[in-house]
């Protein structure tokens, strides 16, 4: 086996040992975004909630506050 496929096997084994902290690392990078989003003025406020349920399976709750225009429409 060649270093660099020693290497990449190394890597996907390590990656899996990491996945407890999966979803604090998708609640940083999705409130990154959203805050993105909150600056073009796209959305007025958000909540991001992670939790890890098992192995594997993870639970993300994601509360939106979009700014509507009188008729009903989102401002685009």
């Amino acid at each position: 086996m060649e270093i660099g496929e020693k290497f990449a096997s190394g890597l996907v084994k390590f990656s899996f040992r990491l996945e407890r902290f999966f979803p604090q690392f998708i609640k940083f990078f999705l409130k990154r975004k959203l805050k993105e989003c909150k600056e073009r003025g796209v959305i007025t406020e958000y909540k991001v909630k992670s939790k890890r349920k098992g192995k594997y399976h993870y639970l993300i709750e994601v509360d939106l506050f979009l700014r509507i225009r009188k008729g009903g429409e989102p401002y685009g």
